[in-house]
């Protein structure tokens, strides 16, 4: 199964809070838990972001990643490194368009 990006919104991914979300990138795959969902969406402007909690290191770079999920499937993110704290490293997902 394939994410079709460009057609989600914020409840394609509420009901996956607290799953795991692999980012596939060179050496390794890196495991982030989507903790948040924030809709600001309006009639006719999607506006939501998402943000993951990953392990304190290794920093990802913001680009483009492949990342699976085991029920919303294979697609590609931009994800941007925000924080860190004790828990790990925070990236976050931004979704804007005109609906």
């Amino acid at each position: 199964m394939t994410l079709e990006i460009l057609s989600v919104v914020a409840s394609t991914f509420a009901e996956h809070v607290n799953s795991a979300f692999r980012l596939l990138h060179q050496p390794a795959t890196t495991e982030l838990e989507l903790v948040d969902v924030s809709d600001g969406s309006t009639d006719g402007h999607v506006n939501f972001t998402l943000l993951f909690r990953g392990p304190g290191e290794p920093l990802l770079p913001q680009q483009i990643y492949p990342v699976e999920h085991d029920r919303l499937g294979r697609f590609d993110l931009f994800i941007v490194p925000v924080r860190r704290d004790a828990r790990g490293l925070y990236y976050e997902a931004v979704f804007n368009r005109v609906s």
